[in-house]
């Protein structure tokens, strides 16, 4: 399926227009209303300049809850951070960023993938509505301590915005049940992307990076061990 658009020739891409200062609508969405991205989240940067109070990751920009468990997910080949998990209470969220086309979303194409790739590893997903519209209801499967194979329940949302892709992964009772899910769309409604200005292919991962407060605590941390070695 195509996910490029046809563009005239010589004529230029229109940037959307952002308007300050609306008024927020009414209402909670998904419940009294329809969901509005730019309205009720997740976020461009260039809808959201004030960004106090959400921690750095470079490509994004995530809201801090008290007790969240924090864990950067990182590909072992090439060592670089593909997507941060934060755990909320039982509930784990993984977030990824993606560039994506200026004319369409991704969601649809990725959704389609998932769906097949999880049916090829044993598994199944079944497309279920959401606030963000459509969503997956997977059962993913696994390996137990004693070689039988079972299963867990994910949830899979996809977020179409301004040439960005972001991708949610949901594990815990979130994954399966709609009344535990409003405290984690609250959570991924605060995400803010900052996808950049640089052009990229569509799919390409959105460059992570770790908040400064976890680098300086990593590097504290190998000092007083060094400290500790040198000493013994």
């Amino acid at each position: 399926m195509a996910i490029f658009g046809k563009r005239q020739r010589n004529s230029e891409p229109v940037e959307p227009e952002i308007e300050d200062n609306l008024p927020a609508p009414d209402g909670e969405p998904g419940v009294d209303r329809d969901w509005d991205r730019p309205v009720d989240g997740p976020f461009d940067i260039a809808e959201r300049p004030e960004l106090d109070g959400l921690l750095d990751l470079g490509s994004m920009r995530i809201p801090q809850r008290p007790g969240m468990e924090l864990r950067l997910d990182v590909e072992k080949s090439t060592q670089r951070l593909v997507g941060v998990t934060c755990g909320l209470g039982p509930n784990k969220v993984q977030l990824q960023a993606f560039a994506a086309p200026r004319s369409s979303g991704l969601w649809a194409e990725i959704r389609a993938a998932l769906v097949e790739g999880l049916a090829k590893a044993g598994g199944s997903a079944e497309e279920i509505e959401s606030m963000f519209g459509p969503a997956l209801q997977a059962r993913m499967p696994s390996r137990s301590n004693d070689g039988r194979v079972v299963y867990q329940p994910a949830r899979f949302m996809g977020v179409d915005g301004p040439r960005w892709f972001l991708r949610v992964v949901i594990n815990g009772p979130a994954a399966g049940r709609d009344d535990s899910l409003n405290d984690v769309l609250s959570f991924v409604r605060s995400v803010v992307v900052d996808r950049g200005d640089e052009p990229r292919p569509p799919r390409e991962l959105l460059e992570l990076r770790a908040p400064q407060a976890v680098v300086d605590a990593a590097a504290a941390k190998q000092a007083a061990k060094q400290q500790s070695e040198g000493q013994a």
